[in-house]
């Protein structure tokens, strides 16, 4: 509850935030942009449908689904073809448009109506889903008790949201130590920007208090950057170019994309809320605190061998073997880009986890080769210091005021400066 108290003490009055979120897709033409948006093959926009339609197909029960903020029917039209009963519901008459175009005729009951004012009756559907909604309202207690009225007892709630977790493992929970982006994504006045997040606990006592059960907790979206930022790597990975143009790699590499659906469904959906910004919850329409306080524990007992590094007490909660890892990663592994992908998902490792051994779930090879890269990389840097710093105390420039020690770094400054510049001359102008 500490988190919640904190937003309500600082902001007073939280209405104008639902309001806006809840008005922003009212016009046809941003929505036109939205559904395009939603299927261009674009940086890692298709690994993220995959791995959000893929979980919602794994948990949801039917026959009878509600889709509460349907959009334009990304989670609900492909649960149509599956056979399910779909009524989708949004506040949107352009989204909902939009949805019966897309439907092209496939049996979907369209409902305008509120996400915390839900136009159903009592105990209907068997479940209810909502995807990329309760990641925008604070208000998600409110929503959460709706959903429950219209969904039968032993029903269930499938729907994603931001991990609180996820951003305290990264830089604590005093808000003065986080990064200015980190920080814009808690001001509730900041409209575009705001996230809801939380936590476990609260999670727990929530579940607890509102007679929930707590099916699952899925952490994911650990390498999707873009709005799914991974706090944890921000810092070395997410806020640099050369992150952004391997992740933009995704929608060409169907070897990349296949790596990427690896590693979220058999390694990162099994750990924990800390490791990701984002997650998925499965609640139950009925109580068991018993059972909850079971989840929290594995969970905190799964927390504990990440934060040693402790892979063979990792591995028990994993659904493979550790030669199982092996086998298909070294398959997967076999692509230069797929390679050095990982790879740079291993030097943040390593840098941050020394102790890590990863030798029961990587072959030699790959990790000579990971070795090999990493000490190249400290030589390189060793190099570029040496060659920044060795005239430190000298006033070494020449007359266009250029310091020359630079230049020493690589040979392609050089000639930039000699044939397009005219200013050097060998170090002798």
């Amino acid at each position: 509850m500490k988190d919640q108290q904190y937003i309500t003490a600082a902001y007073s009055d939280l209405s104008e935030l639902i309001r806006w979120k809840t008005d922003a897709w009212q016009d046809p033409r941003m929505v036109n942009w939205y559904s395009g948006r939603m299927v261009q093959s674009e940086s890692t926009n298709h690994l993220k449908n995959v791995i959000e339609i893929g979980t919602i197909k794994r948990y949801v029960s039917g026959p009878k689904v509600v889709d509460i903020g349907v959009g334009t029917g990304r989670a609900a039209l492909p649960l149509v073809a599956d056979g399910y009963q779909l009524t989708g519901i949004d506040s949107s008459k352009a989204m909902l448009d939009k949805t019966r175009e897309l439907a092209a005729g496939a049996p979907i009951e369209l409902m305008l109506g509120d996400v915390s004012a839900l136009p159903c009756d009592d105990h209907t559907f068997n479940s209810a889903i909502a995807l990329n909604v309760l990641v925008h309202f604070p208000n998600w207690r409110k929503s959460l008790i709706e959903w429950k009225r219209v969904v039968k007892p032993g029903g269930r709630l499938i729907f994603d949201i931001h991990s609180r977790d996820h951003v305290v493992a990264a830089y604590g929970d005093d808000r003065e130590r986080w990064p200015q982006a980190l920080r814009h994504t808690e001001d509730t006045a900041d409209f575009t920007k705001y996230m809801s997040r939380i936590s476990i606990n609260e999670l727990h006592a929530f579940a607890d208090e509102s007679a929930f059960s707590i099916a699952a907790v899925i952490p994911y979206g650990a390498f999707f950057g873009g709005g799914n930022v991974n706090w944890l790597i921000y810092d070395e990975l997410e806020s640099k170019n050369h992150w952004k143009r391997a992740l933009s790699w995704f929608a060409r590499d169907q070897n990349l994309l296949e790596f990427g659906v690896f590693l979220e469904e058999f390694l990162i959906a099994w750990l924990t809320p800390r490791v990701t910004g984002r997650m998925f919850v499965v609640l139950e329409n009925k109580s068991d605190p018993e059972g909850n306080a079971r989840i929290v524990a594995d969970i905190e007992n799964r927390d504990a061998a990440i934060k040693k590094g402790d892979i063979t007490s990792l591995l028990t909660h994993l659904p493979l073997k550790p030669d199982q890892y092996a086998v298909e990663l070294g398959r997967l592994l076999e692509p230069l880009r797929t390679r050095h992908f990982f790879y740079l998902i291993y030097r943040s490792l390593v840098k941050h986890m020394p102790q890590l051994d990863l030798r029961t779930v990587l072959s030699s090879d790959v990790l000579s080769q990971f070795q090999s890269w990493l000490r190249n990389e400290q030589l390189d840097a060793q190099a570029t210091d040496l060659t920044r710093n060795w005239s430190t105390g000298t006033d070494f420039r020449f007359k266009h005021g250029v310091d020359l020690t630079l230049g020493t770094q690589y040979e392609l400054v050089r000639a930039l400066l000699e044939r397009h510049f005219g200013i050097f001359k060998g170090g002798r102008q």
